[in-house]
């Protein structure tokens, strides 16, 4: 339907300023609709042919245009438009009288250009992409100030599946995970700044981050109101590290609801598939790997103390000071690359009845900088564990145990393809591989060859251990995953879409130096049993249905 008379559009404007709750009033010319609230406006500016113009003005700025808004007017989508306002307007939905809304109004204003010096605090490069390194390793993450109405937005961990589809989807504006920087509530009064904590020029202490001046009542106000990081998307965050974020800014996070740590993840996936079920202790899930392999995955809770394992989404974090929040996002990325890793053994996939998956591990999370991946070996009934250390987002370790079956170079090697991949599937595949090279060693020279030229020029790779999404695998065919069992594979050196979880990939480049279709690297049957005493339960046959 076209919009052909400005009263008509008036009429429109009118109604959805009732609707939301604003004023709305005409210029004494009659060619300028204004939709009004106590801390904004929003000017429409009408001629012969529709809308010129719309802007946008906040309280105490200048009106500015909108682009956003114009084009909703000109298309015609007043409900898209009516929604825009009413997000607007929650923005100031603080309870209190103007001049409160208008104090804490001046505060947000303070920490958001606190943010941005901070965020312009010179540092050293440290991943070859500037805004995934601006992302993963700046103070405060990527910070978009605050335009249009819609908040200062910072994006502060990127997986590398979302680094993917950044690169792929030049247009998007991002896919990671983002904080959204607005004012909220509390019970009780906080002391926000009314004027910059930072001093010019700046500080920097021995953190990196700027000296801040102590609150005092010249540059602060005791506010019925804090400040908020409002997380997009919800995070699953361990009760742990619930008590380290509620220890930093001294705030109680509300609303949360506990549950086990792996039954939230599963909530999570099974919601954004479009599924439903629950979590029993040990279930176990399939990952589909190239060359039709089938790897499985149980989730088990820590014998010892399970309740603090416990977790909940959390959506607020509320804070008072701008030296909080580089310490919260530090946090957050902590708890972002511990839920990647889990989220790659979470899947819906389920192989049909009579097949059997061709890899068992039990993944148990030990606490949240901790978890251990015990398995067999081909070669023996003996468990193998791999023990993953996440000291933080960015230091991400493996050692293999018993120590007598590796050396310092294959935990390196496995903590270099975990921390580029950010996935167990693919690193337990990797090492499933060198495992199976290392016992043709004897046999066969030329992969004796291979293995060791592979760890050296591993080892002496140092050049964007985060950003890229590379990683060379030893003794294996490069193959795209299949979707469906039945697919083929076909390439000699290709990027490899491995699924570590529905609706997630991780990129992995697997060269293969040589023709391997002459290495003994693979076993007449299958090298793990259906069942294993070391794992104890039925949840490890994949000829039973699975329930979750």
């Amino acid at each position: 339907m076209n919009e052909c008379s400005a009263s008509t559009i008036i009429s429109r404007l009118e109604t959805i300023a009732m609707q939301r709750g604003l004023g709305s009033h005409l210029s004494p010319t009659e060619s300028t609709c204004y939709l009004t609230s106590d801390m904004f406006y929003v000017e429409v500016l009408l001629s012969g042919n529709g809308v010129q113009d719309v802007k946008l003005a906040q309280h105490g700025e200048a009106p500015e245009s909108s682009e956003t808004l114009l084009k909703l007017l000109r298309l015609n989508k007043y409900e898209e438009f009516s929604t825009k306002l009413d997000c607007l307007n929650s923005f100031y939905s603080i309870p209190g009288d103007n001049e409160i809304k208008i104090k804490i109004y001046n505060a947000l204003q303070c920490l958001e250009k606190d943010l941005l010096k901070i965020s312009n605090l010179p540092r050293s490069l440290e991943v070859c992409d500037v805004h995934v390194d601006t992302v993963l390793n700046g103070r405060i993450g990527y910070i978009v100030p605050r335009r249009e109405g819609n908040p200062v937005t910072i994006e502060y961990y990127l997986s590398p599946y979302d680094i993917l589809m950044e690169t792929k989807n030049a247009e998007q504006i991002t896919s990671g995970h983002l904080a959204l920087v607005t004012p909220g509530t509390i019970g009780g009064t906080q002391r926000l700044p009314t004027s910059s904590l930072i001093p010019q020029p700046p500080q920097i202490a021995s953190q990196g981050l700027p000296v801040f001046s102590p609150l005092e009542e010249s540059n602060s106000d005791e506010l019925p109101s804090c400040f908020l990081l409002r997380l997009r998307p919800p995070l699953a965050m361990l009760s742990s590290i619930v008590l380290k974020v509620q220890k930093i800014t001294g705030l109680i996070l509300s609303d949360l609801k506990w549950m086990p740590y792996p039954q939230l993840l599963l909530e999570n996936i099974l919601e954004e598939n479009g599924c439903s079920g629950s979590w029993e202790n040990g279930d176990a899930h399939f990952v589909l790997l190239p060359k039709n392999q089938t790897y499985s995955f149980a989730l088990s809770e820590a014998v010892e103390n399970p309740t603090s394992l416990e977790g909940s989404f959390v959506r607020d974090v509320p804070f008072s000071h701008p030296a909080h929040v580089p310490a919260l996002l530090e946090l957050l990325r902590h708890q972002s690359a511990l839920n990647t890793l889990l989220f790659s053994c979470i899947t819906c996939y389920r192989p049909c009845k009579a097949s059997e998956a061709d890899f068992h591990c039990e993944v148990i999370l030990e606490n949240d900088s901790s978890l251990s991946l015990h398995f067999s070996q081909a070669h023996s009934d003996s468990l193998t564990v791999l023990v993953v250390n996440v000291e933080d987002s960015r230091q991400i370790s493996c050692r293999l145990f018993p120590r007598g079956l590796t050396d310092a170079l294959t935990d390196d090697y496995l903590s270099r393809v975990l921390k580029r991949c950010m996935s167990i599937p693919v690193t337990m595949r990797a090492l499933y591989w060198r495992i199976m090279a290392s016992l043709t060693v004897e046999t066969s020279p030329e992969t004796s060859t291979l293995i060791t030229t592979e760890n050296e020029s591993l080892a002496a790779s140092t050049s964007c251990p985060v950003a890229e999404t590379n990683v060379s695998l030893p003794v294996e065919e490069p193959a795209e995953i299949p979707m469906e069992p039945s697919a083929e594979v076909s390439g000699n050196e290709k990027t490899a879409i491995l699924a570590a979880s529905v609706g997630s990939y991780y990129v992995i480049s697997a060269t293969s130096p040589q023709n391997v279709d002459s290495l003994n690297t693979e076993t007449s049957v299958k090298p793990y049993p259906a069942q294993c005493d070391a794992f104890p339960g039925q949840h490890w046959s994949t000829n039973e249905p699975m329930t979750i």
